[in-house]
């Protein structure tokens, strides 16, 4: 930075904020001076596990920014960050991870652009809030919370820090043909909403560590189904009214998981027909023809396949063009997609230009917490139940 370059905690208690025209349409972090622009951006990393490595590699690949810091509580991880860093830059990132909250250190820098974070699913909403309050952007890993009472705590933040550009990891909300085929069925392409069937269908679970235990997790509706709940969000842009689940643990052994579920989703008026039936297991048998995924919504003019990679509606009347189909426009946008949204929008101070914020990851959170709840209770659950539960996620003491 430039000596002469104002810091983001300088900015924030200079009260300069105000002075930017409004019709400039830039969104202004608290802490922020003002967007970086064209500028190469810093970035700040917490987590390089599998899934941080994993973006990691997407984020090497772009141009015009640089990973300058790297944290992780367990050294290999954190080594094999730095590592990847170096043999693609030739520049080593500055190390931290010796207590379980050294990256609030890291998020605290006012040498520090923006964050991406991929950490155990138990840290994501403290995580997220802590960077919302140093008016610190931040990309992290998805689910948003595994607890109702985490998606209170951090919705109440976000009221507070309306400005820093936040987005969940559903990198799907980055994918041009869904969000075509969506847009068409908001507008009615397929007529009103009946039945919706979704699927996800995976092999013999052997994941390890945290991803056994349930409080940790959230379990596999929270950790991995949010991925299907937030295209369910963006269908409907409400929450179920009623969830009725039934699913078995103890399948497999040496974890507390949900092996296998299936879940009725009830929405209300005006979707009060709606129904979404959803089912996600992994014990699959491999070959099975029923494998894999499978996402398909039927109205009463036709119904809309989102199954990658090729989706598309069907309408009912085959006598137009193509015989009633219309195929998907746009790219099959992924996490390479999703950072560079999340990127450029840091880039420009447009927190509402990320493709998905808060309100995406509350919706398809909420799901999945009623589903788990529902399992869990063995009866059917409404949305207002979901919502009372206090649980909270088993974070260390600070």
């Amino acid at each position: 930075m430039s000596p002469d370059a104002i810091t983001r905690r300088e900015f924030l208690k200079s009260g300069s904020a105000a002075g930017l025209a409004a019709g400039l349409a830039l969104h202004v972090s608290a802490g922020m001076a003002a967007p970086p622009g064209d500028r190469k951006l810093r970035v700040g990393w917490v987590g390089t596990g599998g899934r941080g490595r994993h973006l990691l590699g997407h984020v090497l690949k772009m141009d015009n920014l640089e990973v300058v810091a790297i944290c992780d509580i367990t050294p290999d991880n954190l080594d094999k960050g730095l590592e990847m860093v170096e043999e693609k830059t030739q520049k080593r990132p500055e190390a931290s991870g010796d207590t379980p909250y050294a990256y609030r250190k890291l998020i605290a820098r006012d040498d520090i652009d923006c964050v991406v974070i991929a950490t155990p699913c138990y840290w994501h909403t403290t995580m997220y809030i802590d960077c919302l309050k140093e008016g610190m952007p931040v990309y992290g890993e998805k689910p948003l919370a595994i607890t109702a009472w985490e998606l209170k705590e951090i919705q109440a933040v976000r009221k507070q820090h309306p400005d820093v550009v936040l987005q969940v990891g559903t990198q799907w909300g980055s994918n041009e043909q869904f969000a075509d085929i969506i847009k068409q069925v908001r507008e009615g392409a397929i007529g009103d909403l009946w039945d919706g069937r979704f699927r996800r269908y995976g092999d013999w679970d052997g994941f390890k560590g945290w991803f056994t235990e349930r409080d940790k997790s959230g379990d596999w509706m929270l950790e991995q189904a949010v991925h299907e709940f937030n295209l369910m969000y963006w269908l409907t842009q409400t929450n179920p009214a009623k969830c009725t689940a039934v699913g078995r643990s103890g399948i497999i052994p040496d974890r507390d998981t949900t092996s296998f579920y299936t879940a009725l989703l009830e929405y209300p008026d005006p979707l009060k027909n709606f129904v979404i039936r959803y089912t996600h297991t992994f014990i699959e048998v491999p070959d099975f023809d029923e494998g894999g995924w499978s996402y398909k919504v039927v109205g009463s003019k036709g119904g809309a396949n989102l199954t990658p990679p090729s989706p598309y509606i069907q309408l009912r009347d085959k006598s137009g063009d193509n015989g009633g189909k219309i195929e998907a426009k746009g790219n099959a946008g992924d996490t390479y997609e999703h950072l560079a949204n999340f990127f450029d929008c840091v880039r420009a101070g447009t927190p509402d230009k990320v493709n998905s914020g808060l309100a995406s990851g509350v919706g398809a959170t909420t799901i999945g917490l009623m589903i788990r709840q529902s399992v869990e209770k063995k009866a059917p659950v409404t949305y207002e139940e979901t919502l009372a539960d206090t649980r909270k996620p088993p974070l260390p003491s600070a």
